[in-house]
């Protein structure tokens, strides 16, 4: 007989394909588990058998209770000083660990003024070993941050090195955060001179001349040598592309102005697509200024065509700007400006205007070379290029900039009749508006019927307007500006039967002023206000400030 089956009741029950992928998972990760805890347990062991195996894992321990940042002040000093006690005269034996760096580094930051003094004089002699030390240079960096006494013994410690530190991944950094941040002008020319020579990296005697200038000025025969020397030192730099730090821009910079023009044209070559990279620091960006003074219409065209993707980083920029601007004050081809250049900067205009160096491009581009919107340092190295643009550009200047601003004044017009109700009164963004009325050569168009129209609004807008420090300047601009900006202005204050223009007149506002001295409404304006002298001297009695209503008495 057939074997019966059992009921399924009875039957064993049966693991699913699930199930037992479940627990063989389990299993694999216990026996992970197991593996990490094993591996911890010998990686301890390891550290255990070093000669500072025991120091580094106390140390540990109590570096993760110190570095909390919610420990109380007092805790944070017992513990501190338990630290110290268990490091204190073995720190040089652990500095250039990994964990141990980090461990230095919290004591650096909570110590006292004495625990930190300690520390640095322990690693007094090992400044430019750790400064090429992955791990030991954060702690440099936070000597020079914390320990004021002990920078001149760090800077000092370079002194002789500095040509092979800059070419060090990592002690690049620290001579940097030395030059650029903690060292003295004393300190930094001693720093950058040893670019110019052996002479330089021997021979520091505190007091030196301070630029290569006066360098080659007393000393003409070394010129050749110097140049030699810093050409050894920049190139190879430029080839790698480590350009990021402001010491290898002053000596960029001091190699551009003195090189003659052969070697300086192939330095200009090497630096096209780098310009970019080192217009973020005052040397960096006149290095940059000057690769487009004395670079070749390529050159030119590369190097802004490099800049394209980063325009409003650099308009934003305190100094890089200053590039931007000697681009648009040295590139002929106009239309290629227009293209790479302007149509982006109209497009983000408004953004630009809001900022304290990004506003400086677009007025650049309507006003040219104004004091009161290009920065002094920019104008200077503008100046002082103007010979070499000369010889070098065949369109001239005041054409190129009429050239620009026809192509610009149209982003910035469309700008000014969305935001005139508003920029009028803030002092930035009122120059944009001045400035773009000023300089729109066409007739009065969008832009002036926004401006026009705050003055033929109500009673209250218009005098606003008229009598505030900002937006008054904006209408007096523009009626000294343009005749038919003074006839508009007239017009919208006379339309109520000149009662608006007498409130004017009688609150002192500098655009009366100005509208009894253009010739076109002079004459008009005096014939509306010849019964108002009276009122205008009582009101002038209550005023603090009285040469503007003297001024508009005088004028009628």
């Amino acid at each position: 007989m057939p074997k019966r089956e059992a009921p399924a009741h009875q039957r064993p029950k049966q693991q699913s394909k699930y199930e037992s992928k479940g627990k063989n998972r389990n299993s694999e990760e216990d026996d992970s588990s197991s593996r990490g805890q094993q591996q911890k347990r010998q990686r301890m062991e390891r550290q255990k058998q070093q000669a500072t195996g025991e120091l580094k894992l106390e140390a540990r321990k109590k570096w993760e209770e110190l570095r909390r940042g919610d420990l109380d002040p007092e805790v944070r000093k017992a513990k501190m000083q338990e630290m110290m006690e268990l490091i204190q005269g073995r720190i040089k034996e652990i500095t250039f660990k990994h964990d141990m760096s980090r461990v230095v580094q919290t004591c650096l930051k909570y110590g006292s003024s004495s625990q930190r003094a300690s520390i640095a004089e322990e690693l007094d002699g090992t400044y430019l070993e750790l400064s090429r030390s992955t791990y030991g240079r954060h702690i440099l960096v936070r000597l020079l941050k914390y320990c004021p006494k002990q920078r001149r013994a760090i800077i000092g410690a370079f002194y002789g090195h500095v040509r092979k530190l800059v070419r060090h991944k990592d002690a690049a950094s620290v001579l940097e955060e030395c030059y650029a941040v903690y060292a003295n002008a004393a300190q930094r020319w001693d720093l950058v001179a040893e670019f110019y020579g052996n002479e330089f990296a021997v021979f520091k005697d505190g007091s030196a001349e301070g630029s290569l200038e006066a360098v080659l000025a007393a000393h003409p025969q070394k010129r050749a040598t110097i140049l030699s020397a810093l050409r050894a030192t920049v190139v190879p730099l430029l080839e790698k592309g480590t350009v990021q730090y402001s010491i290898v821009h002053r000596a960029l910079l001091d190699y551009i102005r003195h090189a003659d023009a052969k070697e300086r044209q192939e330095v200009i070559e090497t630096m096209r697509e780098l310009v970019v990279e080192i217009l973020h620091t005052r040397e960096g960006a006149q290095a940059g200024m000057l690769c487009l003074l004395h670079g070749t219409p390529k050159d030119r065209k590369a190097i802004v065509k490099a800049m394209k993707p980063y325009l409003r980083k650099i308009c934003c920029e305190e100094h890089g700007y200053a590039v931007l601007v000697e681009a648009l004050d040295c590139v002929d081809d106009t239309v290629f400006m227009a293209k790479a250049v302007l149509q982006d900067v109209g497009d983000m205009v408004g953004e630009l205007l809001g900022d304290q160096y990004g506003r400086r491009v677009p007025l650049y581009v309507l006003a040219g070379r104004n004091a009161q919107y290009v920065g002094s340092e920019a104008l200077r190295v503008l100046a002082a290029g103007d010979a070499v643009r000369a010889e070098t550009s065949k369109k001239d200047a005041a054409q190129r900039q009429r050239e620009l601003r026809a192509s610009f004044v149209g982003a910035m017009a469309q700008w000014v009749a969305a935001n005139a109700r508003a920029a009028v009164f803030e002092p930035f963004l009122s120059q944009a508006v001045a400035e773009t009325l000023v300089h729109d050569d066409g007739a009065p168009g969008a832009a002036w019927a926004a401006v026009r129209a705050l003055l033929a609004a109500d009673d209250e807008t218009a005098m606003r307007v008229l009598t505030d420090a900002v937006a008054n300047r904006v209408v007096t601009t523009c009626i000294k500006a343009r005749d038919a900006y003074a006839r508009d202005v007239l017009e919208a204050l006379a339309a109520d039967g000149a009662g608006r223009l007498r409130a004017a007149a009688c609150a002192g506002a500098f655009p009366v002023r100005a509208l009894l001295e253009a010739p076109a409404t002079a004459q008009r304006t005096r014939q509306l206000l010849a019964d108002a002298a009276g009122s205008i001297r009582d009101a002038m009695a209550g005023a603090e400030r009285k040469r503007t209503f003297e001024a508009i008495l005088a004028g009628l």
